[in-house]
Parts: C-alpha cells; structure tokens; sequence
C-alpha cells in the first residue's frame, strides 16, 4: 500500500478492509478534471485568511526549499506542524476557543516566517478517491501550502 492509499484509509476508516480478504479494489487518487489545479499560489500573510482558505481539506501538502537555515528551517516545521494538528482533528471537535487559538498561533507563525525572510502561499488541488470498499468515487481536497524565500522587489527607473 503506498502513502496515498494509507492516508485515504486512515481518513476513511478502512485499512483493515483494504489489506483484508473481500474484493477490495485499491485506492486511487486520480485528478478532477472538471476542476484543475491553479498553477499560481495565493499569498498569506494573516492566520485567520489561511486557516479560512485550509478549512474543509481532507489533506495539505507542504512544499519548501531544500536551502533554509537552521533558523527557517525551525519556524517551517513548526508552521506546518500547527497546521497538521488543526486538518488532522475533526472540525466537529475544534472547538470556538480552539479555532481563536490555531488562528492566533498560525498568525505568528506565519509573522515568524516573514521575519525569517520567508513566504508562505497556498493552492488547491481536486482529486477524486476511487476504489476501496463500495468503488464509489469522493472527492477529495489537497491544499497545497508552499514556504519560499522573499524575493526582493526590484525598482526599475524611469530614465
């Protein structure tokens, strides 16, 4: 079973019913076509905007440059594991006073990476899960979240 399969099972409750006896067809996740993925990435610079753009997400994908330093690195990691720890829980289970905590504290995270000469976007993907138990295709929403240095702004005279 490869990553993708493993994380629609555990999403799904079906692991068992995948490895088992039965006719389970695998899982797959193919593109949605009727809804292609954006090439360009929105920028965030305010936690709420973010996590309001995240909602919903079956899953994200975090994306950064191989090249930070120990400093970055620190900060990416600990953006992302804040993030992980809201998508993984239930919203059923996030409660008001949660909801302000994981906005206040992705706010800072997301200040903390731009004081570390850092950017944070984010995109979504469609996909459809097919396979599995019933073979009933769901859809399924990636959020694509990518740290990337700032390029500083170039001013071009007027001669």
């Amino acid at each position: 079973m490869d990553g993708h399969e493993d994380l629609a099972c555990t999403h799904l409750g079906c692991a068992a019913a995948v490895s088992g006896p039965g006719g389970v067809r695998p899982v797959v996740f193919v593109p949605d076509l009727a809804r292609p993925a954006r090439r360009s990435f929105r920028l965030f610079t305010a936690g709420p905007a973010l996590l309001r753009f995240v909602d919903g997400s079956n899953a994200f994908c975090s994306l950064w440059p191989d090249q930070l330093s120990d400093v970055q690195r620190d900060r990416v990691s600990g953006f992302f594991g804040d993030l992980r720890d809201w998508i993984s829980t239930p919203g059923d289970q996030n409660s008001a006073q949660a909801r302000r905590d994981i906005s206040r504290a992705v706010d800072g995270d997301l200040q903390n990476l731009a004081g570390a000469g850092l950017a944070v976007g984010a995109r979504e993907r469609f996909l459809i899960l097919t396979g599995g138990r019933d073979g009933q295709p769901l859809p399924w929403r990636v959020t694509d979240i990518k740290v990337q240095p700032v390029m500083p702004a170039q001013t071009a005279r007027a001669g």
